[in-house]
């Protein structure tokens, strides 16, 4: 049998009462610093449990801190032991950039005034419903502006995401594809799995060919599993861009390899006159991350991961792989771009890294 005994309904509080009147009379403290002319004392277990970023840095707190008032430091160590904000409001930006370095980010923001400056603020910290419906109403109207600040970067995924489908969202496609391109490459590592839903949440369709080309093509290079996404966009606006475009050049677009394993080795090609698509298979192209350019009817396969060097290029009229020259400089997720003149197309090989280091070289 099983006997369950409860302590009284504000036993944690107390506890963290205890902790913060020790926290203030130096006892039983294994944390010390300095702030201007003042000694702070405090527990490493309660400042770890409010961020991760004492228990990394415990040994230089006095450098952290040195930049901010005694004030702010003693507010800050009062919120961490009793979740409380006592500060005047001459500091109180002051505090909020030391949550930021602290990496803080449980702090209740429903008490400020929210407006333009502080809206991503609101949604990256505040839990707060009501706080986060007015900063929401004010972010995606305000959008143009507000991708290009820091905040921006560090919003949570779903944050993003909402802003996105709004409909109130003041900023051409363009401008959206790359705010989304910018957050992610911010930190690609744990971001990467986020690149399929936020790009399907940029209106793609609007999107002219070029920039569907240049831009977005380039990107599903190095995140081919948003490879999907630009096909379809494809499928959807190419009939439409013939119809609107019959003294314009005629033109194909090569979609080559996919995320898909049963894919990986094959080339889409959309041919204007015929508006379709033909579907090659089994190129064996021995690498991945490479990078394909269309001139005329090759194929170029250049660079990737395993054959860093190696270049290829398909024969469209014939379906066969051969060999071309090595570049000089084997490389990964660079980018390419062909110019053409009127008696030939020059291919240039732009950047890229070979895992020991990234390159700001150019090939040709």
């Amino acid at each position: 049998m099983m006997i369950e005994v409860k302590a009284k309904p504000d036993f944690a509080t107390e506890q963290l009462k205890y902790l913060y009147n020790a926290m203030r009379k130096d006892q039983f403290t294994d944390v010390h610093f300095n702030v201007g002319n003042r000694s702070f004392f405090a527990h490493m277990i309660v400042l770890a449990s409010c961020s991760e970023f004492f228990q990394k840095n415990k040994n230089n707190l006095d450098a952290i801190f040195s930049d901010f008032r005694e004030p702010v430091v003693d507010a800050m160590l009062i919120y961490c032991y009793l979740g409380e904000i006592h500060i005047k409001k001459e500091h109180f930006e002051q505090f909020m950039e030391l949550a930021k370095k602290l990496q803080i980010n449980i702090i209740d923001l429903q008490h400020k005034t929210i407006h333009q400056g502080n809206c991503l603020e609101v949604l990256r910290l505040s839990d707060d419903p009501k706080s986060r419906e007015k900063a929401m109403s004010l972010t995606p109207c305000n959008f143009k502006i507000l991708h290009k600040t820091p905040d921006f970067l560090n919003l949570p995924a779903s944050a993003l995401a909402e802003i996105l489908k709004s409909d109130n969202l003041n900023s051409l496609a363009e401008e959206v594809f790359h705010s989304v391109k910018l957050w992610i490459s911010y930190d690609e590592t744990n971001r990467r799995s986020e690149s399929v839903e936020l790009l399907s949440l940029v209106n793609l369709t609007s999107l002219s060919i070029e920039f569907l080309v240049m831009e977005v093509m380039t990107f599903c290079a190095s995140y081919p599993e948003c490879i999907g996404i630009l096909k379809q966009t494809m499928l959807t606006i190419l009939p439409n861009y013939q119809r609107t475009n019959q003294n314009r050049k005629s033109y194909k677009i090569a979609l080559v390899g996919d995320y898909n394993a049963d894919f990986a080795s094959s080339i889409d090609i959309y041919d204007e006159k015929t508006n379709s698509w033909s579907l090659s298979k089994d190129f064996n192209f021995n690498r991945s991350s490479f990078v394909s350019v269309l001139v005329d009817d090759w194929i170029l396969i250049i660079g990737g991961f395993y054959s860093l060097d190696k270049v290829d290029y398909i024969d469209l009229k014939d379906g066969q792989k051969h060999p071309l020259e090595p570049l000089n400089q084997g490389r990964c997720f660079f980018s390419a771009v062909t110019l053409r003149n009127d008696s030939s197309t020059d291919v240039y090989v732009i950047g890229g890294y070979d895992f020991d280091e990234y390159f700001s070289s150019v090939e040709r």
